[in-house]
């Protein structure tokens, strides 16, 4: 017989309960001192917001920050309005059916691509800034280096060391 003690949450009384393992009890999972931890089990799972699921077709806006002092390496796939105040290394892209608007701010640092609807530089850039024909504004604060591709583009004192690209407006049907 294990006799290895047995720790729960607290209990109403405030103090630990001691007892058996109990894995498949209603309330809580306990776990023997020392013992590895039991699989999950599905109800113990987290289930995301049914609000957040849309129709075929549809595309959720959600909005994403990436926080001062984050590190974030890959490619990300942006649904919605996206800050960056931490260091970004690899692409950012709006979904497909989406309208994206991406903010470099002061402290954000962005080495890949930026492709979406609407960007804002106040902070550094290396790669292509892909507004097509939407907008890009690059602030007195922003060091931009690479390529611009805009539809409207607003300079206001940048440190701009790009290729600037300007879309051409699309042709009025026949």
């Amino acid at each position: 017989m294990d006799t290895q003690p047995y720790f729960t949450g607290p209990q109403p009384s405030g103090e630990p309960e001691q007892n058996s393992p109990d894995v498949g009890g209603n309330d809580s999972l306990s776990v023997g001192v020392g013992k590895a931890m039991p699989p999950s089990l599905p109800a113990h799972l987290p289930v995301l917001d049914a609000q957040l699921s849309t129709g075929p077709g549809e595309v959720a806006e959600v909005r994403s920050l990436l926080g001062e002092g984050m590190h974030f390496v890959g490619n990300a796939m942006l649904r919605g309005p996206f800050s960056v105040a931490g260091q970004v290394e690899g692409n950012l892209t709006q979904a497909q059916g989406a309208l994206a608007s991406i903010v470099v701010t002061e402290t954000g640092c962005v080495k890949g691509d930026i492709t979406a609807h609407r960007i804002s530089v106040m902070g550094h850039t290396e790669g292509i800034l892909d507004a097509g024909q939407g907008e890009v504004s690059l602030h007195d604060t922003a060091d931009v280096h690479g390529v611009v591709r805009y539809g409207r583009i607003q300079v206001n004192g940048a440190n701009l060391n790009a290729t600037l690209e300007r879309a051409a407006p699309p042709r009025p049907a026949d």
